[in-house]
This record gives structure tokens, sequence and C-alpha cells, in this order.
């Protein structure tokens, strides 16, 4: 059985993460897989990836990487520059260095699922650049990273399909929704600066006061007082009575089929947003990154920028509730295109000689010209 390296440019132990691994676990059901992440402790589902390491250990990647038959990109930001100190341009480097390695080395590369961030220096688009150049198979997560990389100078036309995570679920049901349920915010606590707290404080208050029924839910906890319980506590501090702190999700259909009770899913996590849809749940996007205010684009949600006021979001939390959710069509397509990017990969690692390969329809292009 062949072996697939995968790697991402996720790296926190939360079930957003965790659903890559599950992902292209399961679309690859002819190789054995192994997943390089930051917390190789963290269990799966069953059916994910097969074997996990820390991808901190250099040399634990290396040999890795050269006892694998392939390399795959398994989503994530990856065209990015981090904040917060340290080396901003480090993952880039890192992605450069790897996929250079195995192209010495002979073997098939891929990276699907992968989005675009803000590439503020001439550096940061130099080494996007070179690491589209590096690829067998490039499928982003959204237009918005096509644009991105246009800006930056890399080769056009991107093929773009969706995050790979819609793979692990289905649609809405069909017909009406049921009653409404409470608003349910997804924590997270890198959504923002020091200022967050303050900020979704204003901005739930005024809910809180006009009597909705307001729940806080974390996603990542990790007990070192920096996680999204502690946001949540933070958060509480500030409010005019306290909220309830619902259990985090232990994964994606969970947080789908909780999200089906919900009136309203007001995220900070990416993922969240994925799981809100699938239930055909309306949303708002705390759009701390491009790929939130992407997502909700594509399926006619609204989005608050970070630079908003906290009234602004107040506004746009109200005015959702008027607004219809997410249709089935339109969750079915970021399904399917998740799905054809998955179809893609497995032509690559096959040789171009997958079953029904000559079926695939591909992906659109962009930017179209």
């Amino acid at each position: 059985m062949p072996t697939a390296l995968l790697v991402s440019a996720s790296g926190q132990p939360n079930l957003g993460d965790d659903a890559l691994g599950e992902a292209f676990g399961a679309a690859l059901p002819g190789w054995r897989t192994l997943l390089a992440t930051c917390s190789p402790a963290r269990p799966g589902n069953g059916h994910g990836a097969r074997s996990r390491f820390d991808v901190g250990s250099r040399p634990t990647l290396a040999r890795a990487l050269a006892a694998s038959d392939a390399l795959v990109v398994a989503g994530g930001t990856v065209f990015n520059t981090l904040h917060g100190g340290g080396r901003p341009l480090s993952p880039l480097h890192r992605a450069v260095a790897l996929l250079g390695a195995a192209r010495v080395l002979g073997k098939p590369r891929a990276m699907v699922g992968v989005g675009a961030g803000v590439l503020e220096s001439a550096m940061s688009r130099r080494l996007s650049r070179a690491l589209v150049l590096q690829t067998d198979l490039l499928v982003l997560r959204d237009e918005e990273s096509a644009d991105v990389l246009a800006a930056a100078g890399a080769p056009t036309p991107f093929r773009v399909g969706a995050a790979p995570a819609w793979t692990l679920l289905d649609p809405p049901p069909p017909g009406p929704r049921a009653p409404s349920g409470p608003i349910v915010v997804a924590l997270g606590a890198l959504a923002g600066d020091a200022s967050l707290p303050a900020r979704l404080a204003a901005a739930l208050a005024p809910l809180i006061e006009a009597g909705h029924d307001v729940r806080l839910q974390p996603w990542q906890i990790s007990g070192n007082g920096s996680d999204d319980l502690a946001l949540g506590e933070t958060v509480n501090a500030r409010l005019p009575r306290r909220l309830p702190q619902l259990a985090a999700p232990a994964n994606l259909p969970e947080a789908r089929r909780l999200f089906a009770e919900a009136g309203l899913v007001v995220s900070l996590r990416f993922h969240a947003l994925v799981a809100a849809a699938a239930a055909g749940t309306p949303f708002v996007a705390h759009a701390h990154e491009p790929k939130h205010a992407g997502l909700a684009r594509r399926l006619g949600q609204r989005a608050v920028g970070t630079r908003e006021p906290s009234a602004a979001l107040t506004r746009v939390i109200l005015d959702a509730f008027e607004r219809p959710a997410p249709s089935r069509a339109t969750v079915q397509s970021q399904i399917e295109a998740a799905q054809a990017g998955m179809q893609l990969l497995r032509v690559l690692l096959a040789g171009g000689d997958a079953p029904a390969a000559d079926e695939i329809e591909g992906l659109p292009f962009s930017p179209a010209s």
C-alpha cells in the first residue's frame, strides 16, 4: 500500500484542523496516510489519517517524506504571513523547502483546499510564487485566495474548489427549518487582538438586554489559559449577565447536529461556518481572515470585519434573523467542489490512471481571464 504524507498550515489542536486529516484520510482509501500535526495525541473518528506524528520534529518529518510516495498539503491557509511575534515567514519557508525536497526526490506534490491570507512583504510574495511553481496540483479554497496569489505575481489562473472539510458533511435536510433556537457564538481565541473580548461583549450586550437567548461555544480548549474557554470567561465578565458556555463539539458532524438546533450561529471559527451551513442554519461570520468573508459570500450570509464597531456586529446579527439560511443547493455545490478536488488528487496520485478519470469534469479557474 503506498503512503501519502499529509501536512497542513493548520497548527492548532481543534476539531476544524482535525477534520482536515479526517477528510484526506477518507478520500484516499487505497493509501496509508501519515498526518504531520502539532497535536499527534488527539484521537480521530476512526476513518481518517491512520498515523500521526509531531510536525515540529524536523528529523521525523524528513524521514517521513523519504519513506512516503507522495506529499499532500492538506488544506489550511498556506500562503500567509504570521502575526504576533516570532518569524512571520517561517511557514512559507518550511513549505517551500518541503515541496522542494519532494520535487528533488521525484515524489508527486499536491496542495488541495488551501487558501491565501495576507502577503504583506515582497519576500512573502516571492515565496508564494515559488510555492505555486513547486506544485504538481494546486486547488485553492476560494476565489479570494486566487486574487491574493494573482496580485502576488503567481502564474494564473488557479483551480478553485472548496474547503476539504465539506466532504465529511451532508447538505441540510429538505423542507422548512424547525422553530428558531438560541444564538450560538462559536469562539476563537485567535480571532483578534487584546480588544477582542471587549468588542465581542459590547456587541452581545444589547442582544442580552433585549431578551435573546445567547450561548457561547468554545472550539479549542488547551488548558493553558489562552484558549476559547478563557475567552468566554473574559467576555462573560463584561456582560450584564453571565452566558452559558456549551461543551465543545467532538467533531464536525456533531457540530452540524448541534447547530441544527440553533436559530443563528455567530462564528469566529471557519469550520463552524461550514458546520452551520451544512445544518441549514443562518450565520454571521466574524471575518478576521479573508476565508471567513469568502465563505459568507459564497453562501449568501453576512460577514463583519474586525475594524467595524461593535454596534455594526450587533446590527448584522439582528439583520441575519431576517435573511434566509444557506440553501441546500448552495451547500451541495460546496460539497461537490470539495469532492472534485479530492478526485483530482486521486488522479494525480494514481499517475492519471484513477478509476473514472475521464469522467471528472474538473473545477473552475480564477481569475477567469
